[in-house]
């Protein structure tokens, strides 16, 4: 009962609009999925509205992981718990129920995850992300390598094999996700002037 209560939570936490609900808040009524490419997710915002509210969604969908991930460790220290949890805070973010089973690709939410399972690791791979994002000023290739770089970074710093087996498992979901939505196409990659 309390595993369908942490994942039934975990899925809801997932499921909050952030990126939908700043766009609102941010163009004074607009819905995010009638601007850009209609995706309700922290890239299309900062395409088509700014960096400021881009930052705010990504707090957002970053904090749904962490705590969906932070409940369940509160409640038990299975690993195993804490991998479900996150997969369905990204399920959620992915098929929000509050749109109608419609929602963004996963990442910052997925990213959130991996920061209450695996923080040292994930602060690198961030890290690793903004430098290639400064020196090429192209966001989804800077991110690509940044988010592929996690298993790797799991692994060489000794994390239990079982989150590195997570994280990849997350990856696989988010990277289903962004191909069968947008695909990784060069024009979509480099910054707008």
């Amino acid at each position: 009962m309390a595993v369908t209560m942490i994942l039934a939570t975990a899925y809801l936490l997932g499921s909050i609009p952030a990126a939908y609900i700043v766009a609102f808040i941010w163009t004074g009524g607009r819905d995010i999925r009638h601007i850009g490419d209609g995706n309700p997710g922290v890239m299309n915002v900062w395409d088509n509205i700014g960096l400021t509210p881009a930052l705010i969604a990504a707090a957002g969908d970053i904090g749904k992981g962490t705590a969906a991930v932070g409940l369940s460790y509160w409640v038990s220290d299975s690993h195993t718990l804490a991998i479900f949890a996150g997969l369905a805070a990204v399920v959620g973010h992915d098929y929000s129920v509050f749109l109608r089973f419609k929602g963004g690709n996963g990442t910052a939410t997925t990213v959130g995850a991996w920061l209450a399972f695996a923080p040292l690791a994930t602060l690198y791979a961030v890290l690793l992300t903004s430098l290639l994002f400064l020196v090429t000023r192209r966001k989804r290739f800077a991110g690509f390598v940044g988010l592929n770089s996690m298993p790797f970074i799991t692994f060489a710093m000794g994390y239990p094999r079982e989150l590195t087996l997570g994280i990849i498992l997350l990856l696989a979901i988010l990277a289903a996700k962004i191909v069968s939505f947008e695909g990784f196409t060069p024009a979509r990659s480099r910054v707008k002037r």
